[in-house]
């Protein structure tokens, strides 16, 4: 059978061209996927044809996803999770040395990792055997050559065949030294082929170097330069670079300048403005950056390319002094908008605030409003609330005046938001429904399903269920309608809501959905919002050691933001709390620093409990105190009635009502044995221990056995001493004491392993630290594994490190 084979290259320029290697591929293939190339790129169409593409059995290559674009590595990500469905062996390669902590190609990689179909191949140095092999009959000192090039495959080969004597000290000598050979106009031609790029048209090159086919032949001959189909490409990237870095650099400039000309000339002047920029700015030519940038940054931005979208219209703005008014705030707001989705919002801040300032001298007052709303959500989302808050007071003084325009939609739902956030929930409703019918004027979706969105949201401190009902009706047209962005809020806006009222089991279901949705649009945020909402399922079905190994994933992501963080933190310390270790409290003051107003009732729930069971009512009975009277007021029906207990554990009297969860209300009326049979229905054990440690002798030592075997040790031995106070003689001892100190019951040795296996050690390195068999090593790392409920040694590495005292 006959195989197709592809081949697309990622080029090292300014900002990367977007789908570059996309259409390398797309010029040999022809068809469909050429034809989506041309014009306005649609990315979902794109995607999904480059997928049908790979039904074709074959090969496809990506060369160097070191330099790709962010819209290549999504369309890897894409293929990558897809690629068990397809006929093709999809291969990239990348440059692992010049991939750091914080290069866009970690992202790819990390969630590529478990990904069943991949084959990871690192290329390791080539040994003094390997290298002695290359060099065969050569009069080369293999050992010396492979130790001045560390082994590096490419150095050796390329001082291989540089064929000169003695052995190069770096690769540019070897470079250099193989280029000294050419003609005078073999070397001339050498700089404009590297200026040209990864990828060299011919005609191109014949055009700098004034038609001397014969200097470009020379370059093949000596294997410089390679035949790629009808196109040319240097051997290896790294001697472009270096021929590129011995070019004079106003040699350069002149040669950026053809370049740039002979493009213009072509059509690439309106497919490719990102390598017209690239080539504008090296050129230093501030029109044509400013013709090209723009254009550029808008399809970079289209494509999801924030960061390459940024960086173009920064570049564009750094000229833009001469251009009209409304056309450099048109760039403030295009490069903030990019900008503002990285974790460092201060450049996009400065950006609005200088449209703002633009807008004013221009007397531009719809623009002017409509960038302190931008400015002011900002601001809001940074800490900033105070100013956020006067800022929109301004866009509305400005706006409301005028006639309808996006710019009121925006500030209406942006004040909407923050009231919604800080707890006053009618008058955020009542902004909302102001919001909803501008936009339905102006036809505005986006903004339409946002209000609806709001809405429902605010109907949960009027009918729980009602409001639940319209953001899942809400879910669904946004669905409808494909207003994704819509969507990946909802998801995570219901499962929140739905764990807050112990409705687990659709939660569950939306958590499911929801974050195979946001994978699908890599929406990181949504998904690690859907993530914590998991941890606390896992939390309250008493799978603690689940719940705790998902809490530290998250913690070690690069960017966890606090609408993700601070839920988790409230379940982590609540499961410190009851496990009475340390670091509950530190773990819920930095959730309710984190958090916003109408979520703290979730943080001083978690406060009063923790309090609790340490032995303090009081600050107990405080922290409820202080998250009851917001809970009631929103009529939050779970964080309402634990906080009402909290208080009533306290001594405290409090009135109950219908729409709190009715758990709760049935122990604040002493029946517990109802109580428990609802908590047990909810899939809550330790609740249903709880519940049970009221009732008679019986129903305690059934508690007694459930808080044990979750680690529940305080209340474990709140228990134990209310059975002795009560006279009951047979009561279990508990663990041994030297299982006290943790909650997985692991006996010294136990924990001894546990630790070394932080260390990442093998059982022989265990066994000769430790001084005990490897035999031995292994029944301990079983029973420490059974203990924490784990399957693998890296899991039970990973709740060893996500607890210091262990």
């Amino acid at each position: 059978q006959t195989y197709r084979a592809l081949w697309g290259m990622c080029d090292a320029l300014f900002t990367p061209r977007p789908l570059g290697p996309l259409y390398d591929i797309a010029s040999q293939m022809g068809g469909e996927l050429a034809a989506l190339l041309q014009g306005e790129i649609d990315r979902t169409a794109l995607f999904a044809a480059c997928l049908q593409a790979l039904q074709t059995p074959g090969i496809v290559l990506f060369e160097d996803i070191h330099w790709a674009d962010e819209a290549t590595l999504d369309l890897l990500k894409f293929l990558g999770r897809r690629i068990q469905r397809t006929r093709t062996l999809l291969i990239a390669t990348y440059r692992d040395d010049e991939v750091g902590p914080q290069h866009p190609l970690r992202l790819l990689l990390g969630d590529l990792a478990s990904n069943a179909a991949r084959l990871h191949i690192e290329l390791t140095p080539l040994s003094v055997q390997a290298v002695s092999r290359l060099v065969g009959e050569r009069p080369y000192d293999a050992a010396l050559l492979q130790k001045q090039t560390g082994g590096n495959p490419f150095f050796v080969t390329e001082a291989l065949a540089a064929e000169g004597e003695g052995i190069p000290a770096t690769v540019r000598d070897v470079v250099l030294a193989r280029t000294a050979r050419l003609s005078a106009a073999g070397q001339a031609a050498l700089p404009a082929a590297a200026v040209i790029g990864a990828i060299i048209e011919p005609w191109l090159l014949n055009q700098l170097v004034q038609e001397d086919a014969a200097a470009v032949t020379e370059s093949l001959h000596l294997g410089i330069l390679q035949a790629h189909g009808d196109l040319l490409a240097f051997r290896h990237d790294l001697v472009r670079q270096t021929i590129l870095d011995a070019t004079p650099p106003h040699q350069r400039v002149l040669l950026h300048q053809s370049v740039l000309a002979a493009l213009q000339e072509t059509a690439v002047a309106q497919n490719d403005p990102a390598r017209l920029t690239h080539h504008a700015k090296a050129a230093n030519d501030p029109q044509a950056i400013l013709k090209y940038a723009p254009i550029a940054g808008k399809e970079a931005a289209a494509l999801g390319m924030n960061r390459a979208a940024a960086a173009l219209f920064a570049l564009a703005l750094a000229h833009a002094a001469s251009l009209p008014l409304l056309q450099q705030i048109e760039l403030y707001e295009a490069y903030a908008l990019s900008a503002q989705v990285g974790p460092d919002k201060t450049k996009a801040i400065e950006a609005y605030r200088r449209a703002v300032a633009l807008a004013r001298q221009g007397n531009l007052p719809e623009r002017e409003g409509y960038h302190l709303a931008r400015l002011a959500g900002l601001l809001e989302v940074s800490g900033e609330r105070v100013e956020s808050s006067r800022l929109l007071d301004e866009a509305l003084t400005i706006l409301e005046p005028l006639p309808p325009s996006r710019g009121l939609v925006l500030a209406y739902m942006r004040r909407a938001l923050q009231r919604f956030r800080q707890g006053r929930v009618e008058e955020a409703r009542a902004l909302t429904e102001k919001g909803h019918h501008l936009a339905l004027k102006l036809e505005e979706m986006y903004f339409i399903l946002g209000s609806c969105r709001l809405s429902g949201l605010c109907n949960l401190s009027l009918d729980y269920r009602r409001g639940c009902e319209l953001l899942e009706k809400c879910l669904a047209q946004a669905l409808a309608q494909d207003e994704f962005w819509i969507a990946g809020m909802l998801y995570p806006d219901l499962v929140t809501v739905y764990v807050d009222v112990y409705r687990f089991d659709r939660a569950a279901e939306l958590i499911a959905a929801g974050v195979a949705f946001a994978a699908e649009h890599d929406m990181d945020l949504a998904r690690d919002t859907m993530l914590a909402g998991q941890a606390a399922i896992h939390f309250y079905h008493g799978r603690w050691p689940e719940a705790a190994t998902l809490i530290n994933e998250l913690q070690q992501r690069d960017v966890l933001h606090p609408y993700a963080a601070a839920p988790a933190k409230v379940t982590l310390g609540r499961l410190l709390a009851r496990q009475g270790k340390p670091g509950a409290a530190a773990a819920l003051a930095e959730a309710l620093g984190e958090m916003d107003e109408w979520r703290f009732s979730s943080a001083y729930s978690a406060r009063a409990e923790a309090a609790w069971l340490a032995g303090d009512p009081d600050g107990a009975l405080a922290e409820a105190r202080a998250g009851y009277a917001l809970a009631a007021r929103n009529r939050q029906p779970g964080f309402a009635a634990e906080l009402a207990y909290w208080r009533w554990r306290a001594g405290d009297g409090v009135e109950t009502y219908d729409w709190m969860i009715r758990p709760y209300r049935l122990e604040m009326q002493g029946n517990w044995r109802e109580a428990a049979a609802a908590w047990a229905a909810l899939g809550c054990p330790y609740e249903q221990a709880r519940a049970l440690a009221d009732g008679d002798s019986d129903a305690q030592l059934t508690a007694l056995a459930i808080f044990e075997r979750l680690g529940a040790r305080p209340m474990a031995d709140l228990l134990r001493q209310k059975l002795r106070e009560a006279g009951l003689a047979a009561i279990p001892r508990g663990p041994r004491s030297a299982t006290k100190k943790n909650p997985f019951q692991l006996t010294n040795r136990q924990l001894e392993i546990l630790r070394l296996l932080t260390e990442n050690l093998t059982n022989a390195e265990i066994a000769a630290r430790l001084h005990i068999s490897p035999k031995t090593v292994d029944h301990h790392v079983s029973a420490v594994l059974g203990k924490l409920n784990v399957s693998s040694r890296a899991e039970a590495a990973a709740i060893a490190r996500q607890r210091p005292d262990l």
